[in-house]
């Protein structure tokens, strides 16, 4: 194994365990410093393995491959949760997101650099685990709930969660912009050049997709807004913990 291979392996262990980490600590402090740690670092590796596969591009050799995975929204909340998980995929700038809606589910679709794709569908995994703590907790405290009707309640949870999400996708989107500003000056036209293989891959796999009208949902208060959205605060990173070497 070269040593480029043998960071990256390295680098998949950690964010791996800080995931770990921020899904099982009961302190919502040290969910926040795994978690953004975590996401730091997914992000590093995104634009590393861009770069490798660019020269790899420019040399002739093999580039790595294009794929496709699902990851399925069900119950109450899928339409809201499926927003929020959208914008975070899109938050990665090299993946793209097609979405399909049956009568009991919604299906995002992931498409892009298998690394890329990998990245997302691991962090997807550990927020819904971290939403689902966070929003039991919040709820358990909620002082307006015997006042709401059903219909009610669910709104309430539902902008709790897009609160959560959205405030997780736009803080991997200014980790983007602070690594690419601080990576080599090529960095903006690596990721690019990615995401143009992806919207190629798109191409290929649904030469007739259309995009889809927005859907429109019935939102909750401001107050679960703002819980949801400090709470996706929490799921976040100190980029002082040191990788281990």
């Amino acid at each position: 194994m070269d040593a480029t291979a043998h960071k990256a392996k390295k680098t998949l262990k950690l964010i791996t365990a800080l995931l770990a980490k921020a899904e099982n600590t009961p302190y919502p402090a040290e969910a926040q410093t795994f978690q953004e740690h975590a996401e730091r670092l997914m992000v590093r590796y995104g634009i590393e393995q861009a770069t490798i596969d660019a020269e790899a591009g420019r040399r002739g050799k093999p580039q790595e491959a294009m794929v496709e995975e699902r990851f399925e929204l069900f119950g109450s909340y899928r339409v809201g949760q499926a927003i929020g998980f959208s914008a975070i995929a899109h938050a990665f700038s090299t993946v793209r997101v097609l979405q399909s809606t049956t009568s009991t589910k919604k299906i995002l679709f992931l498409i892009g650099a298998e690394s890329d794709v990998q990245q997302v569908l691991r962090l997807f995994n550990s927020l819904q685990q971290q939403l689902t703590s966070a929003q039991h907790i919040w709820w358990l405290n909620y002082p307006y709930k015997d006042v709401l009707t059903a219909h009610e309640k669910t709104l309430e949870r539902r902008q709790f969660q897009l609160g959560f999400l959205t405030t997780v996708a736009g803080r991997i989107m200014h980790l983007y912009s602070q690594e690419s500003q601080a990576a080599d000056p090529g960095t903006a036209l690596v990721l690019t050049g990615r995401k143009e293989r992806a919207d190629d891959h798109v191409r290929l796999l649904y030469p007739t997709v259309r995009n889809a009208r927005s859907q429109s949902i019935a939102y909750g208060s401001s107050h679960a807004h703002a819980a949801g959205s400090h709470a996706g605060a929490q799921a976040s990173v100190n980029s002082e913990i040191q990788e281990s070497s």
